[in-house]
């Protein structure tokens, strides 16, 4: 699969970090941290691995646990789901700006944790938080 996108990716310091919900009523629980593996982030998305698939283009509600602490709230859309071999579903999940939820914590956490492993961060700003 190809990769155009510019943005940069980090893998997550924890792969188990997140519950995803579909959008609803009822908020249903579609994959849970048992079954879903976050493979790497970006400022507006991450790339998943899950036992059940979720549909392109369905809309959801996350709760995703950054790091020790951090629990962030955000909703987005699933951009593009594929089957794998060992049959799991990689999905691409894109983050939303939505009123009400962490987006602007996610977005400055992002930057944080990429100037840190670019090596940009002197030890004095590590103390930076949104």
């Amino acid at each position: 699969m190809s990769d155009n996108r510019r943005e940069s990716r980090l893998p997550p310091q924890d792969s188990s970090c997140l519950d995803i919900y579909l959008m609803g009523d009822d908020f249903q629980l579609a994959a849970g941290r048992k079954e879903c593996e976050v493979l790497n982030v970006s400022k507006h998305g991450l790339m998943v691995r899950c036992d059940a698939p979720l549909k392109a283009q369905s809309q959801f509600r996350l709760r995703f646990d950054f790091e020790a602490g951090y629990d962030l709230t955000l909703y987005g859309t699933v951009r593009w789901a594929v089957p794998t071999a060992t049959n799991r579903h990689l999905m691409g999940l894109k983050i939303e700006d939505h009123l009400g939820t962490d987006y602007l914590l996610w977005q400055n956490r992002l930057s944080l944790m990429l100037l840190k492993h670019s090596g940009n961060l002197r030890k004095d700003d590590d103390q930076l938080s949104a």
